[in-house]
């Protein structure tokens, strides 16, 4: 893994504005242009997608949006407006302001309403709208502040280093406390659909060869977070978000998440009667499996099939329902340990099935 690009990509997709990629500029128009025009072709070449093979994904996604940095910074610099940030207009109204050491944000509408805490959408003031787009999350009582500050230590843990899997977790971007004691998060928008939509739109679920790239994002990015000691612990519907235009998908809400389990002695914090392992119930010491079990459940979920029985709709292959019963089976030691091992055998099973991979739109 290139550790250039893996600095260069977190630098890019943390920043909210054209100053936070090219800098602090200064001089005249045509000064301030060449020294934008060199940078962006510095880090066009480490982030290159022909330059990356091994890592294309990762490289494409931080290509596309230092382009659309670039061609901001230089309609900034036409307009003499590079430099400063202008205040976010709202025209929907303010619900609220929020003010942290690092920065300022809008809050203009309700994202999602949770059992246990709202998420609100906004953007962080001054931004670039496309790069500013934020997620509030805020728990309603106090006595959730614990679950507040786990998925801080667990997003932190995540994002300490650079990881090609990191396109596919939530970026953290900022934390707060409110006058009334509840902690606050501060994530990037996600631009995308969770599989309870898909669902909907989907009713009797969606084609095997769209639940493949799926699952293959799921098992790529749980197989770096297994690495790292950390067990999800609530992988259902509503936490996996997927971005169809380029399959793309992003393992989100971490509250709930156990870190190094067999040394600390975390345990499960909630169960799902629908998606959690059995030994989840019994509030045994979470591990990978138990997380592949959940997974198992949701791409039966996703093909149309029931996760009370494991079964699947006729048309969808045999050897692909043997392959997602194996991560669905009661007893731990006798299903899915592995998620890197699960990933590479799933690569094979798709060209096995279906030949060399292409790319197929998912309509949402």
């Amino acid at each position: 893994m290139d550790t250039e690009l893996q600095m260069t990509y977190g630098c890019i997709m943390q920043a909210v504005c054209v100053e936070d990629v090219f800098g602090d500029l200064k001089g005249d128009k045509e000064k301030v242009n060449r020294t934008a025009k060199k940078i962006y072709y510095r880090l066009s070449m480490v982030v290159h997608p022909d330059k990356n093979v091994d890592d294309k994904e990762m490289a494409n996604e931080a290509f596309v949006r230092l382009s659309e940095f670039y061609e901001r910074a230089q309609k900034k610099i036409q307009q003499g407006t590079y430099g400063q940030r202008i205040e976010n207009k709202n025209d929907k109204g303010i619900g609220f302001v929020i003010k942290t050491r690092k920065q300022e944000y809008v809050i203009s509408s309700t994202l999602a309403e949770g059992d246990l805490s709202v998420v609100y959408g906004g953007n962080c003031v001054g931004s670039d709208d496309f790069a500013g787009q934020i997620a509030v999350k805020i728990f309603g009582d106090v006595v959730d502040n614990r679950l507040a500050q786990n998925e801080i230590k667990v997003l932190e843990l995540l994002q300490s280093e650079p990881s090609n899997q990191n396109k596919h977790l939530p970026v953290l971007l900022d934390k707060f406390k409110t006058t009334n004691g509840q902690l606050g998060t501060i994530l990037r928008q996600i631009d995308g659909c969770d599989i309870y939509s898909i669902r909907e739109k989907y009713k009797d679920g969606v084609d095997g060869k769209h639940m493949v790239w799926m699952l293959n994002r799921l098992l790529s990015v749980l197989g770096y977070v297994h690495s790292k000691g950390i067990i999800h612990g609530n992988i259902e519907p509503g936490h996996f978000m997927i971005r169809p235009k380029d399959h793309n998908g992003w393992l989100i809400d971490w509250c709930y998440a156990a870190v190094n389990p067999a040394r600390s002695g975390d345990r499960f914090k909630v169960y799902n009667e629908d998606f959690s392992a059995p030994e989840v119930k019994e509030q045994k010491s979470p591990i990978p499996a138990s997380d592949l079990y959940s997974v198992g459940k949701l791409m039966i979920y996703v093909l149309g099939g029931d996760v009370k029985t494991n079964t699947m709709p006729s048309t969808v292959e045999d050897k692909l329902q043997r392959f997602i019963k194996f991560f669905v089976r009661e007893s731990p030691i006798q299903r899915a340990q592995d998620a890197w091992e699960m990933h590479a055998q799933l690569s094979e099973l798709i060209i096995e099935l279906w030949g060399p991979k292409k790319f197929l739109e998912l309509k949402i």
